[in-house]
């Protein structure tokens, strides 16, 4: 009995090392997905999230990727670029991500950026606009689905001049998304030869929650425009409150941050909008096969239609998958070098993208839309197209 047991110990030692040694299986591709589903872009966060299950959704039943099924890793920043930093930590280091999607805010994927670099880690970045990223240093970690903000400049700069408006008056986030916005506009309209007055720039904190000193700075300066670059929490505040004050008289501006029926909570903001927002800007999916294919499956797997940024997330995790497949393996520097190959006129549901060597989208469609009553909505109120704009 003592020989047997022996022999049953020296063939379980002999077989350690051998299994020590053996290869890890490696389980489903992860891709890592952190958007602000909740905070001042919540609602906007949990539409695109919708975007970004979609296809993974459509990626697996066609066989995943490198013949293994995807999983989405999904984190919420709560509108926090610190705290997209810490997500993105907590994929990369605990979860094992290589590649993903976000920095919803352009303050996220500047916080988000250098650590990126320093992991070698590829981040696709779907809604984060301002010109001042492509600047960085980390930049060749972080590619962008959507256009940055020098183009949306360019449209409401056109718009300013075409409307006769000589005093602008600016009341901004004190992020980079905001300054970066509102730096687009004024430097489009000095390349015009603009003969107006930039006559006050407010830059506000988005967690303040009250803002009338700022809109009586506005009064003060007498403008007869006004850019508002806000996101939906903050800006259901600010336009409320103008109405109370009634700056309903000015002509305003919005922006893709205030764009979305979310803002229609508020009554006081919905009319608001609708009587002053003159015009707003936003990316816009095209019409053409395949944004009406992406369009109507987001609608069938979510009951209601793609809102701003929807098809830019969903694009940027088909690409990603793509990319992974073309590098034949699972890293982010090898899914960085394919995807630059795979973006050049890549035909995507927001439109053909084609990346510049530093992981920038080169063109895009944008949109002026407008608020206008809606009896047939529950809100009463609902955003219009009023005209596409092609950017290159």
């Amino acid at each position: 009995m003592v020989k047997k047991l022996l022999l049953v110990i020296f063939a379980l030692c002999l077989l350690v090392p051998a299994v020590a040694c053996a290869p890890k299986e490696v389980g489903a591709i992860k891709i890592g997905c952190v958007l602000s589903t909740t905070g001042l872009l919540g609602p906007m966060g949990e539409d695109m999230m919708k975007g970004a299950r979609l296809a993974v959704k459509e990626i697996n039943a066609a066989g995943g990727v490198l013949g293994k099924q995807v999983q989405l890793i999904e984190e919420d920043d709560a509108t926090e670029a610190a705290k997209c930093l810490d997500r993105v930590k907590k994929m990369v280091d605990i979860d094992g991500v290589k590649v993903l999607v976000g920095g919803m805010t352009s303050g996220a994927a500047m916080a988000s950026g250098p650590y990126l670099a320093e992991k070698k880690v590829l981040m696709v970045t779907p809604s984060a606009t301002s010109p001042a990223i492509s600047e960085q240093r980390w930049k060749k970690w972080v590619f962008r689905t959507t256009p940055h903000d020098a183009f949306q400049g360019e449209i409401l700069a056109k718009f300013v001049l075409e409307k006769g408006f000589t005093k602008l008056a600016t009341v901004v986030q004190d992020n980079p998304y905001g300054v970066g916005l509102e730096k687009a506009l004024v430097d489009a309209l000095k390349k015009a030869g603009w003969a107006g007055k930039h006559v006050v720039s407010i830059h506000f904190d988005p967690a303040k929650k009250d803002y009338r000193t700022e809109l009586e700075r506005i009064r003060g300066s007498n403008p007869d425009v006004v850019l508002a670059v806000t996101y939906a929490e903050d800006g259901i505040i600010v336009f409320k409150q103008a109405f109370e004050m009634g700056l309903d008289k000015i002509a305003w501006l919005g922006c893709d941050g205030n764009y979305g029926d979310g803002m229609f909570v508020e009554p006081k903001c919905a009319e608001f909008m609708a009587k002053a927002i003159i015009a707003g800007t936003r990316a816009a999916g095209p019409s053409g096969a395949a944004y009406d294919k992406f369009a109507a499956a987001y609608q069938a797997a979510s009951g209601k239609d793609p809102s701003v940024y929807c098809d830019t997330t969903y694009d940027a995790i088909a690409m990603i998958a793509k990319a992974i497949e073309r590098a034949g393996a699972y890293d982010g520097a090898a899914a960085r070098d394919a995807l630059l190959k795979i973006g050049q006129n890549y035909d995507g549901a927001s439109g053909i993208i084609t990346f510049d060597d530093n992981g920038d989208r080169v063109s895009g469609t944008f949109e002026l839309w407008k608020v206008e009553k809606d009896p047939a909505a529950k809100a009463g109120y609902k955003n219009v197209r009023m005209r596409l704009v092609d950017i290159k």
